[in-house]
């Protein structure tokens, strides 16, 4: 059988033409952007070279700037400066601040120009102190926000201005938290409430345990017992109506040991 080869029709050449020259010119357009793109990265224009750090009074802008200079150094896959404004890993920067020192409550960090970056950091502010898991607890007390966060150590006070908080705290290390933060929140706007309606009767010692009853310990050694969970309005309420009521009426809080009101309606106290 006679075989015959015919010439490649003129159409389907064209074709292939422009597929070959489709893909060259693709090939050359993605070099050519990936070479730029490397350029840019790389260029002294679009380096950090200036690190402001504000806001902290805790830890010193030097000991900020140190920080974030470690975590620029270097590069991705040793082509991207990690340097560079558009690149440099600010989520990495904050959670090291945070964790680096549990003293700062927020850390932002942005960008004033192509060349600095400007680290604004917010101190922790005192709301009470953290003295340990029980109240024979002897370890030293640690700083409570208001957030119910322990992050750092006390100092020494002749007479202390903080109310004094027992119970567990989740996590290891600082910071930790004590309750969760909506939680503590409540707990110490009653206490304040209480302090308030008892001038003259200091609250010392706040302390949960691990079924989340709660006790409020007065310098008199009187004591208020109520559930965790409960409104603390509501525990507001029901400690000042009991004061109008019989015994209370008629005894002051100090001739008694404490007062439970876990029980609803029904009011349990014992006298000293």
């Amino acid at each position: 059988m006679a075989r015959v080869i015919l010439p490649e029709s003129s159409i389907k050449a064209r074709r292939l033409r422009r597929r070959a020259i489709l893909l060259w010119g693709s090939a050359v357009t993605l070099l050519l952007l990936c070479g730029g793109g490397v350029w840019l990265a790389n260029a002294s224009f679009l380096r950090i070279k200036t690190i402001e750090a504000v806001g902290a009074k805790t830890v010193a802008a030097e000991a900020l700037t140190a920080q974030v200079e470690r975590q620029i150094t270097g590069s991705y896959l040793s082509i991207f400066p990690k340097d560079n404004i558009f690149l440099y890993p600010k989520k990495t920067i904050v959670a090291q601040l945070l964790t680096a020192y549990p003293t700062l409550k927020n850390v932002s960090v942005r960008a004033e120009n192509f060349s600095t970056i400007s680290i604004t950091a917010l101190d922790r502010e005192p709301r009470a102190l953290w003295c340990g898991k029980t109240l024979e607890s002897i370890a030293p007390c640690l700083l409570l926000d208001e957030d119910g966060v322990v992050y750092a150590e006390a100092p020494e006070f002749s007479e202390s201005p903080y109310a004094r908080y027992f119970g567990t705290l989740s996590g290891e290390g600082l910071p930790g938290q004590y309750l969760s933060s909506e939680t503590f929140r409540s707990l110490a706007a009653l206490v304040d409430a209480m302090a308030q309606h008892q001038t003259e009767n200091k609250v010392e010692s706040v302390f949960v345990d691990e079924e989340k009853d709660a006790r409020i310990l007065f310098k008199n050694g009187f004591v208020l017992i109520f559930v965790l969970t409960d409104d603390g309005g509501e525990v507001f309420e029901r400690f000042t109506l009991a004061l109008t009521a019989e015994p209370f009426k008629n005894h002051t809080l100090a001739e008694f040991e404490y007062l439970d009101l876990r029980f609803g309606d029904k009011l349990y106290y014992k006298m000293k």
